[in-house]
């Protein structure tokens, strides 16, 4: 049996050291060329990037990083400003030494010709005693005078008089130091006020006589002087009796 010959190799390439060199030479020739030709990239802080340059064959793109734009901080709303404003609030009772009243008097009633106006508060109730502030304000723009007692009047639902006998003081009625107090002159400037109380008992000592029950007060500051007119709530039962404090001013 003929055995097959093997395949002879083909003999190896023989370079010559002149060809390497020249082969050398030129690859450097080409890289020193690709390097003229070429524009270095700029970098940070150098200034803001130019176009697009290749290196060699393959393009270099340089994309800008977008520029972030800060968010503006709110700006906070101002708190309202306190009122200053001299604008009066409601009125307030000045009750007895050691008594509370019970409410506070209703708003100031229309400033009359005289440059006053009235405001009666509600009965401090004790025991069936009853003890009524009335507010003379000087809503004028000139100084008010009083001295003494108020000239009053008890008026029913429909502007009669009642059959009540109004006193100076505190007509019997009970103890009361301010009652009988010796009256002082007074003289209120725009916007001042001074007080007088009234006094009564809610007593039902008469059978056949039906009570009394005032539903307005008529007040001249002083006898003589205009009278005016004002809502109140007077349980008088069947006494018959009003006593009367002199105006004061009430501690402020």
């Amino acid at each position: 049996m003929e055995s097959t010959p093997s395949p002879t190799p083909p003999p190896p390439t023989v370079v010559s050291r002149t060809s390497a060199r020249v082969g050398l030479l030129l690859a450097a020739g080409v890289l020193a060329t690709a390097g003229c030709g070429s524009t270095p990239v700029t970098g940070a802080g150098g200034g803001a990037p130019g176009p697009a340059r290749s290196i060699g064959d393959a393009p270099l793109v340089v994309t800008p990083t977008p520029a972030v734009t800060p968010t503006p901080a709110p700006t906070p709303t101002p708190a309202p400003a306190a009122s200053t404003g001299s604008t009066p609030g409601p009125v307030r009772a000045v009750p007895l030494p050691g008594s509370t009243p019970t409410a506070t008097p209703v708003p100031l009633s229309v400033c009359s010709p005289e440059g006053i106006g009235l405001t009666v508060g509600e009965a401090d109730a004790a025991m069936g005693l009853r003890v009524l502030p009335v507010r003379l304000t000087n809503c004028g723009t000139r100084p008010y005078s009083l001295n003494g007692h108020p000239a009053v009047r008890v008026l029913d639902a429909e502007r009669a008089p009642l059959a009540v006998t109004v006193k100076r003081g505190s007509a019997g009625i009970a103890t009361l130091a301010n009652f009988d107090a010796a009256p002082k002159p007074l003289t209120l400037q725009p916007r001042e006020y001074a007080e007088f109380q009234l006094v009564w008992r809610n007593t039902v000592t008469a059978g056949d006589k039906a009570p009394d029950n005032g539903r307005y007060l008529e007040v001249a500051p002083l006898p003589g002087r205009p009278r005016l007119t004002v809502p109140a709530d007077l349980d008088l039962g069947t006494t018959g009796r009003l006593g009367v404090a002199p105006w004061s001013a009430p501690a402020r």
